[in-house]
This record gives structure tokens, sequence and C-alpha cells, in this order.
């Protein structure tokens, strides 16, 4: 039960966190004060000395002086007298502390006062062979007045008045973060128990500015891609069920028929759907692949007008006899991954195919701030300006009418899309100047990542 407040205090917040600092800050603050003043007292300890002693000189002149005017025999009497007149102790001594001797010998031999460091005890010569004479100690302490130093009363009124300034300082400085970081904080349980919509509110501080941004940016992608593999879960379920069930009637079927030329069309009727299922899957593994960017990009510089002019001769056998395909690219180097960017281009073209009345146009240029530009535009029907965004969409098909003949399981724009942002670009669709869809795939030239070459 004892260590239950004491958990409590530890447990972080504002206060606890403050008292941290300030206590870290006022130990280093005393150190330095103390480190401080010990080392100018080492560095000025000797001129110090040295100004004590030049300092009493006068006094000490003055008492040997009124000791020359009267015999040996009375020294103790008239020092007597004399040492009412100073605040510290003044004596006749026969020789000086033994552990001083050999320094203070020195200079007692050659006539100067000796001033002890460390009892701050000054010794001063007569005569030639006679006794000494001591004064101090010279830094003696009034204890009748009070039992603290100056010293020590100088160093709390510091430690107080600065303790004050520096806890302010110190409180008003993490109060901005503590907030933003319990923002930040709060917001992270809330996305955790599955508000996948929660974000952090931006930051009060500079220091934290990016935080919160990061993890919105972070939240956003999980969101998108926690949305894309329900998704993309459902639609397979969905597409998943159509085969499946003639799988479920071809074998019914087999079972039941006799004539070899019907039960050979529904075995390969089962043999088809098998390879849909197949298909199916592998599709959709490579798109949650490229969604979780685990596939690594290869920047290439590459010919445009070459690798376009490629891909319009690789295409042209697919598309149908009425349509026609140009190509219109300038004639410059470019940089992309070569694989995903045909993936991309391909999946664009034999789209258009499918909706085109007489013609497709591939155009590729650069925008005017350097970025890739690569446009596929037909003279179909066009895409209402609602459905535009939908169209990216996995497994998402704007025309219901489409069956098995004509293709695909939608996921092909959603590939164009998810390689455009592989890129550092994007994939959006507009009006055509044919009349009808012009989808577009705009990328940078000097990507930024880490791990890509630029």
């Amino acid at each position: 039960m004892g260590l239950k407040p004491l958990r409590n205090w530890l447990s972080p917040s504002l206060g606890t966190l403050f008292v941290r600092y300030f206590l870290a800050t006022m130990l280093v603050e005393l150190l330095i004060i103390l480190g401080f003043g010990f080392l100018v007292t080492k560095l000025y300890q000797s001129t110090d000395q040295a100004n004590k002693v030049q300092f009493m000189h006068g006094t000490v002149m003055m008492v040997q002086q009124q000791l020359k005017q009267h015999p040996q025999a009375e020294w103790e009497e008239t020092l007597g007298g004399i040492g009412l007149q100073f605040t510290y102790p003044v004596k006749l001594i026969d020789r000086v502390p033994a552990e001083i001797e050999p320094e203070a010998g020195k200079e007692l031999a050659l006539g100067n006062a000796y001033l002890d460091p460390d009892s701050q005890i000054l010794y001063a010569p007569l005569t030639p062979g006679s006794r000494l004479l001591q004064l101090g100690p010279l830094d003696q302490q009034n204890n009748d007045s009070n039992w603290i130093s100056e010293d020590i009363e100088v160093l709390l009124l510091w430690m107080l008045l600065s303790g004050t300034t520096l806890g302010t300082l110190i409180y008003f400085s993490l109060r901005p973060l503590w907030k933003d970081l319990l923002e930040v904080r709060q917001t992270a349980e809330i996305f955790a128990e599955g508000d996948f919509t929660a974000r952090a509110r931006p930051a009060h501080s500079r220091l934290f500015a990016p935080l919160p941004l990061a993890f919105n940016s972070m939240a956003a992608r999980l969101e998108r891609q926690i949305e894309t593999r329900q998704a993309l879960s459902h639609a397979i379920a969905h597409e998943i069920r159509t085969p499946i069930a003639r799988l479920r009637f071809g074998l019914t079927m087999l079972e039941e028929e006799e004539d070899r030329a019907e039960w050979q069309r529904y075995r390969d009727g089962m043999e088809r759907d098998m390879q849909e299922l197949e298909q199916l899957i592998n599709t959709s593994m490579e798109f949650t692949k490229l969604n979780r960017s685990e596939v690594p990009l290869h920047w290439e510089t590459i010919d445009l007008y070459d690798w376009f002019d490629d891909l319009v001769h690789l295409v042209t056998p697919l598309k149908p006899d009425n349509l026609t395909l140009a190509l219109d690219c300038v004639r410059a180097d470019g940089r992309f991954d070569r694989k995903l960017m045909y993936i991309a281009s391909r999946n664009l073209l034999l789209n258009a195919f499918k909706y085109a009345q007489r013609q497709v146009l591939l155009r590729v240029a650069f925008t005017a701030q350097g970025r890739l530009l690569i446009r596929v535009e037909d003279d179909g029907c066009g895409i209402p300006e609602s459905d535009r965004e939908k169209v990216f969409e996995p497994f998402l098909r704007l025309d219901r009418s489409r069956d098995r003949a004509t293709g695909g399981h939608g996921l092909g724009l959603s590939f164009v899309r998810l390689i455009a942002e592989h890129h550092q670009g994007k994939a959006f669709v507009m009006q055509s100047e044919l009349g009808g869809a012009c989808f577009c795939i705009e990328i940078e030239q000097n990507p930024r990542l880490d791990g890509v070459s630029p």
C-alpha cells in the first residue's frame, strides 16, 4: 500500500517532469557554483595571500615599534594592552607550529611575515633571535551574531532567487511541450482502439511541431491501407464467388453429362474458371505488395521517345482493328522504373482500347515544374466528373455490363495509381480533347526517398 503513492508520484505527468528537470537544473547550478568558487580560490589564492600580507604590513610595523620602546620583559604586558584595540587575537610565541615550519621558516628567516592560508594566522618576526608575533585568525567569525557565514548566506540567497527564476522558466517551457505530447499520446490511444479517423491537432511548440504532422501522415497511410485491405478482401470474396459457382455447376454437369463433346466443353470451362481464380489471386497479391511498398524502385534514365515507341508497337496487336493509336512524345530523357511504368502505361492503353470509338492518343511531355506527364486519351463516352476518383478504386467497374469476355478484375487502374504514387507522383483522369477520357500519370524526375538514388 505504501508504494502506490510513490508510483503515482513517479508516473509521467507535468508535475513530475517539472520536478525532475528543476532538481537536475538546480543540482547542476550548485555544482557549477561550487566548482567555480573552488577554481577561483585556487587560481587567486597566492595573490590573495600576498595582498593580505601587504595589507597587514602597517599593523605589524606599528606593533613592532610599540614593543621595541619597551624592554622584552614587558612585551607581554604591552602587547596585552595593544591587543585590546584589535578584533582578532595578538600574542607572542616562541616558534611557529611544526606543520608549517618548513615553509614559514624560510620567510621569517628573511625578515618577512608569513600568512598561513589554512588558519589565516599571520606570523611576523620581531628581532633576530627573539620571539615571534602572532596575529589572527584574521577571518575570525563573530559567532554571537549569526551561526551562518556570510558566504553561505549569499549562496542560499542566490540559489533562492535563481531557483525561482529557473523554475518559472522551466515550468512555462515544459507546459506547451507536455500538452503537445499528451495530445499525440491521447490521439494514438484513440487510434489504437479502432478509431482510424483520429488525428492530432497542430502542436503549440515549434520543437514538437513535426510530431503531430508525422503522426497524422502515418495515421492517414495506415487508414488508407486498412481501408484498401478491407475493400480488397471484400472484393476478392465477391469476385471469387462467380468462378466458384461456375465450377460447382460444371462439376454437377460433368457427373450427369454422357455426351463426350459436351463433357469436354464443361471441362474446358472449368479449366478457364481455375485459371481465372489463379489470375485473380496472383493479381491481388501483386496489388497488395505494391500497396505496401514492398516492390523496390529501380530508377533508370530512359530515352522517352524510343521507349514509348516500343510500347506502342507491343500493344498494337491488342487493339481492335477499327482503332488508330498515335504517339506524341517529347524527344528527351526521363527517369522511372522501366518495369512498373510498362505495367501502368499498358493498363491505360488497354483501358482506352475498351472504350474508344475510333482513336487513342498517347502523349508524353514535361510539365512546367519538370515532372513527367503521361496522358492516354480516347474519343469514347468519357467519365462523369463525380466518378473520376472512383475509377481508381480496386475491383470497381463503372460499366456493369461487361462480362468475363470483356475484361479484368477491376485492378488495372488501381495499379496505375499505386505505381504513380510509388514514383512520388499521382494519377488522375480528366476530359480529353478528343471527347472521351484522358488518364494521366504525373511523376517526379528528382526523387528524394531514402534508399533511392536520384
